[in-house]
């Protein structure tokens, strides 16, 4: 970036602008404009010190005449004012310090209203005295500064005293007094800027129409940027105050100095043409005014189409007007510098005349405005362009001086701002070049220029990437077709990119937009494309796989570095341009080669090496062609030809030359030649090769280290070197991942697995290995060698470095390693089976593929046969037909790996030996092939006997469940045969409850009187009273009804009744026998007791019929029963029988056993009571059994007789 490329904008006419002065009127009658003094008007003083003695005496004159007549205060301010209206304004300021002294150092007199407004025009003369003066120093201004306050406390503190509302000729003059601080910056108390826009505010509201208030507020806007607001004030003064016309003394000065404030207005806002009407009245009315003379040059040059219009006229006319004057001499210096410019670079002049430079006389030009100006602003603005100068000829410091200067006293001079950003970048100050800039960018907005050097900055500093984005999208935003825009924008991206891998790529697309702009667009933009442009363009197409776009912005690029460098368009400018098509054009053409070298699965290694050796025939000093070259003459095998490259390219890059030879050296096992290059590559880095060279000795070192053809006494040496060149790569680099990740990889070879996996973790977190699979690798081999559970998480890591490099094959066999370990082996073959989809030629893959396929069939039948398997038998043939599979693959493949390396040379198979890394392992390993051959074939029978086992205990099976089906069939009939029965019984049993429940309905219904009158009994023996009638009466009501088989075994007279009650009885108890299930034990007991009484006392008077108990009473019948009665009865008592579920069998022999036997007891004791006496027994048993219906035989005939009175009344014969 050039310090010509940046043009003058609005404020290059700071020089010509100063802050107003103003000397205000007072008296009503005289309420003309005042001074807007906007200019340093360099001639305007230059005769004051001279005429200083004379304006002392002569206002001597009239403060003694003053004095004597005892003048009022009104006649000293005319007299002070008139001298100002004149232009004596020290005279005028004489009158008004004795005026102000009379009124108020007189004891004899009050100061009166008058008094007091003499004392702020008084203030006020102080302070134009302030604004206009340029050579007092600060000590002065802020003595009368000073002397203003006191002055001011004093007339507001009388106008406290006399209780008049504030006026405002006293808001004013505290307005101005404000605006004075706030300028020069003396003695401020706080914002004095809004303390003077709130007095002016006052003053218009008192009276709106008042010039000075209106002035000051226009100066107010001026100072905060509101040129709009400003202009509509600065006309409202002009209308109000500004003489008609006049043509000489201070009301001419004063109307040229508020046109040129309207002027400088139009200026800030854009409006040209106004501009240089208010800048024509001004010459109009003076045509000897340089400063506006200058001005309009200035406008003239910025909006003529051909930048020159009439402002050399303008130019001619301010130089005859005042050749010396500092605005002149600036202008001349600025024309002068763009004239230098339009010739030989550097401004000097072609011609050997002896006539200097353009910018040798304009740096004459300027010492002399420096020399003759007393305005700080035009010395700023000299300051500016003499910085200029010096930047444009290459010398910044001098150049950063002079802008410091114009920037310390013009801080809002944009030009000097943005040029001292530029030198500051230069002189690589980065930051301090940033601030200024973002300051700019905050008074200014994202003005164009602004956006773009900073976008410069932020990527120079390296570490701003973020903010090189933001502000690079801004910039073509407001840009769209700035190809240097875009172009700043890709290398934004790519450098964020390159610090933060996760951040989105967009250098493509910004370069692809920019190509498409080139094609799309006119001349211009073609015209401002470079070979750069085109070769980034080219280098990120072949990064992204696009190798035929990459070639063609190649060739794109090529032919316009040879249509620059021809000079067609204009060509280079400098002999730096010249340079840089040079090396762009020497670029592109090295890229192009590589890429052919790197073309996708087909490189043109042939065009790659034209390529290489065109260019080393033009360049011989050019090292990247020559180990280009040297790494072809390595891939062709021909070690000692790519050497020689190797050594040639020593000289202009002695460490990648060494380096590149001991990789050569160490691709063909020779690591002490490897270790000696590598050395020497150390000893030559310089400060950028430094930590490269010390990480890659350091990876050599743990290499051979670990190398099978190390002794292991050296093995720990080897290690200890290449832990000290990781240590100090990372002290000189504290931020190397890949010096930590060498740190790690040697603490966990040593076994220290915890500290590596701890360094290698923190590697991880480094931004710069988002893409590098090696970390992941080395955290998964820690984890793989502590075993257990951590194994899972090295899987993790591995499939993660897969990803990140899908074409490595180690990390494929570092997986399937990890799958192994777990005894994962199907998915251990799975990974190696990828891999040989990839590599079908790797021997060692498909060992590794064989010895998996063995180890799994081997633990499939060991498992097996540690399985004595009682169900799941086809589970076991399935994992042993799979075993006897896979045994069989494993033994092809050890067939086809022994055959292949029987068959390879001597070479070939130093070549394998050598790239596996462990050249005495893999020799015995695939020797091994043909024993692992025969294993597999043993454990292939041993999984076939198995399977012969498993497929008879599967038939047994088969025949058990054959068998199991029969026997389960056969129950399931008899089950079913069972539950019909059961059903079959259950309705008969039911069928016989309702029989018998018919049977006692119709026993109900038996007519006990019938025929009792032609019935005779034996006996006649008179009845027997009842002993408790009412008792068996209750009993009778008690339970409801009396059985028929009660009633019928009283009325017998013979034994059969005995037989007919007997049978009944049975009935009764077996009808019982079914209710016992609720019933209590004690009852039953008591049933059975009462039932056995009663047989005994049966048998007592029937011994002859002890057969017929026995036997039943199926042959005897009642008379009160008809043979119908005994059919159903005795029916419905076999029906019963029959009806009974067939688990009360049982329960019905052991009880018809205990009736046995508690017969054969009575019967016993019946006869043991008769040989004793017949009376007595029966008296027993008469008492044994009181409350039994049933009376002993002898007593029958009374109980009888009884019954029939208790049930029918008594008889009505008796």
């Amino acid at each position: 970036m050039h310090s010509s490329e940046s043009r003058e904008t609005n404020q290059d006419m700071a020089a010509s602008r100063l802050e107003p002065s103003v000397v205000s009127r007072a008296s009503a009658d005289c309420a003309t404009a005042q001074e807007v003094d906007h200019s340093p008007r360099e001639g305007m003083k230059a005769n004051a010190s001279d005429h200083r003695i004379v304006a002392s005496a002569a206002s001597d004159r009239v403060i003694h005449r003053l004095r004597d007549e005892d003048a009022p205060p009104t006649e000293w301010r005319r007299e002070a004012l008139a001298r100002y209206t004149e232009g004596h304004v020290e005279e005028c300021r004489h009158i008004f310090e004795a005026a102000v002294d009379f009124d108020t150092k007189s004891p004899l007199r009050t100061v009166s209203a008058d008094g007091i407004v003499n004392m702020y025009l008084l203030a006020e003369l102080y302070i134009s005295c302030i604004v206009s003066s340029q050579n007092v120093s600060r000590d002065d201004v802020e003595q009368l500064l000073g002397k203003t306050k006191r002055l001011l406390d004093q007339a507001e503190a009388l106008d406290s005293s006399w209780g008049s509302i504030v006026g405002v000729e006293a808001y004013v003059a505290k307005g101005f007094f404000a605006i004075t601080r706030h300028v020069t910056r003396c003695s401020c108390e706080g914002d004095e800027l809004k303390r003077a826009e709130i007095l002016f505010d006052a003053a218009l509201k008192l009276d709106s129409g008042s010039p000075r208030a209106l002035l000051g507020k226009a100066i107010v806007l001026t100072q905060h940027k509101e040129w709009a607001k400003a202009l509509g004030h600065f006309r409202q003064v002009l209308k109000r105050a500004a003489p008609p016309a006049p043509r000489s003394g201070l009301r001419l000065q004063t109307l040229k100095h508020l046109r040129f404030a309207i002027a400088t207005c139009f200026c800030d806002l854009g409006r040209y043409e106004q501009m240089r009407n208010a800048l024509g009245s001004v010459v109009s009315a003076d045509p000897g005014d340089v400063e506006s003379l200058c001005a309009l040059a200035h406008l003239e040059a910025k909006v003529s189409k051909d930048g020159i219009g009439k402002s050399l006229e303008y130019l001619d006319e301010a130089v005859k007007a005042n050749q010396q004057h500092p605005v002149v001499l600036c202008q001349l210096a600025n024309h002068a510098f763009y004239c230098g410019l339009e010739q030989s670079p550097g401004g000097h002049s072609n011609e050997n005349n002896g006539d200097s430079s353009p910018w040798e006389l304009a740096t004459d030009l300027l010492q002399k405005a420096l020399a003759a100006t007393k305005s700080s602003k035009v010395a700023a603005e000299v300051h500016y362009q003499l910085g200029r100068l010096e930047h444009a000829q290459g010398r910044y410091p001098s150049a950063y001086a002079h802008y410091q200067k114009c920037c310390e006293v013009l801080p809002d001079h944009f030009a000097c701002a943005y040029c001292l950003a530029q030198s500051r970048i230069q002189q690589h100050k980065f930051s301090e070049a940033i601030t200024g800039l973002e300051a700019m960018r905050r008074c200014q907005g994202d003005l164009p220029e602004v956006l773009k050097l900073l976008t410069f900055a932020y990527l120079m500093c390296g570490d701003r990437a973020a903010d090189a984005v933001k502000c690079a999208d801004h910039l073509v935003a407001k840009e769209k077709d700035d190809m240097e825009a875009w172009a700043m924008r890709a290398e934004a991206h790519d450098q964020l990119c390159a610090q933060q891998p996760s951040a989105p790529k967009m250098g493509v697309e910004v370069y692809e937009h920019m190509a498409a702009l080139l094609e799309n667009g006119d001349g211009d933009k073609r015209a401002s494309a470079s070979p750069q442009m085109w070769n980034n363009l080219g280098t990120l197409r072949g990064l992204q796989g696009d190798p035929h776009g990459a070639k063609e912005a190649y060739s794109k690029g090529l032919e316009l570095a040879e249509r620059l460098l021809v000079g067609d368009g204009g060509g280079p400018s400098s002999l730096e341009e010249v340079k840089d098509l040079h090396i762009a054009r020497l670029t592109m053409r090295f890229n192009r080669a590589w890429l052919a070298e790197n073309e996708g699965d087909e490189p043109n290694y042939m065009q790659a090496t034209q390529d290489y050796m065109a260019i080393n025939e033009e360049h011989n000093w050019y090292a990247d062609s020559l180990l280009q070259l040297g790494a072809q003459w390595q891939r062709m095998g021909e070690a000692d030809i790519a050497v020689q490259r190797y050594q040639e390219a020593m000289k202009q890059s002695p460490v990648l030359a060494t380096l590149m030879q001991a990789e050569l050296h160490r691709n063909q096992g020779e690591y002490t030649k490897a270790l000696q290059s590598a050395e020497l590559a150390v000893s030559c880095a310089g400060e950028k090769q430094f930590h490269y060279a010390h990480v890659y000795l350091g990876n050599l070192y743990f290499e051979v280290a670990c190398t099978a053809s190390t002794r292991h006494g050296d093995r720990e040496a080897y290690l200890h070197k290449a832990l000290r060149n990781f240590t100090k790569a990372l002290e000189h680099k504290k931020d190397s991942h890949y010096a930590a990740n060498g740190i790690g990889m040697v603490f966990a070879h040593r076994g220290k697995l915890d500290f590596a996996r701890r360094t290698f973790q923190s590697v991880m977190q480094h931004h710069a290995m988002g893409g590098d699979p090696s970390v992941f690798v080395n955290l998964g081999h820690t984890y793989l060698q502590s075993g257990g559970d951590n194994a899972r998480k090295a899987i993790a890591l591995y499939e993660r470095a897969k990803r990140l490099r899908p074409h490595d094959l180690k990390v494929r066999l570092y997986l399937a390693k990890a799958h192994f370990r777990l005894k994962e082996f199907d998915r251990c073959i799975g990974v190696l089976g990828d891999a040989t989809q990839i590599w079908p030629d790797d021997l060692l893959l498909r060992y590794n593929l064989a010895i998996s396929l063995e180890k799994f069939g081997a633990h499939l039948v060991s498992e097996e046969k540690r399985t004595q398997r009682v169900v799941g038998v086809d589970n076991g043939m399935q994992q042993m037909n799979h075993a006897v599979q896979l045994l069989n693959s494993a033994a092809r493949l050890f067939d086809y790996v022994y055959n292949q390396w029987m068959g390879m040379t001597d070479e070939e198979r130093k070549q394998m030996m050598e790239a596996s890394g462990s050249s005495d392992d893999i020799n015995d390993e695939m020797l091994s092939a043909s024993a692992h051959q025969r294993y597999c074939s043993d454990i292939q029978n041993k999984a076939q006997e198995e399977l012969v086992l498993l497929q008879a205990k599967r038939a047994d099976i088969e025949r058990r469940m054959q068998e199991n089906a029969g026997f389960e069939e056969e129950e399931q009939k008899q089950m079913q045969a069972q539950q019909q029965l059961a059903t079959s019984r259950q309705e008969q049993l039911v069928e016989d409850i309702d029989r018998a429940k018919d049977l006692e309905e119709k026993a109900k219904q038996i007519d006990l009187g019938k025929n009792l009158e032609a019935r005779t009994f034996k006996t006649a023996a008179k009845p027997r009273e009842l002993k408790d009638k009412k008792g068996a009466k209750a009993k009778l009501q008690a339970n409801g009804e009396l059985e028929a088989s009660q009633v019928v075994g009283e009325l017998g007279p013979d034994d059969g009744a005995d037989d007919v009650m007997a049978d009944e009885r049975r009935d009764k108890k077996h009808k019982k026998d079914k209710k016992s299930r609720k019933d209590t034990d004690a009852k039953k007991d008591k049933k059975r007791h009462k039932k056995s009484k009663k047989r005994g006392r049966d048998d007592d008077n029937n011994e002859d019929d002890d057969k017929s108990l026995e036997d039943g009473m199926d042959d005897v019948a009642s008379p009160a029963q008809s043979d119908q009665g005994q059919d159903r009865n005795g029916q419905a008592t076999q029906e019963q029988d029959v009806a009974a579920e067939p688990g009360m069998e049982e329960s019905r022999q052991e009880k018809k056993h205990d009736k046995k036997h508690k017969k054969d007891k009575k019967a016993k004791k019946h006869k043991k009571s008769r040989k004793h006496g017949g009376a007595d027994s029966e008296n027993e048993v008469a008492s044994a059994d009181d409350g039994d219906p049933s009376d002993p035989p002898e007593q029958g005939d009374a109980d009888n007789k009884a019954m029939e009175e208790e049930l029918f009344g008594p008889d009505g014969d008796e």
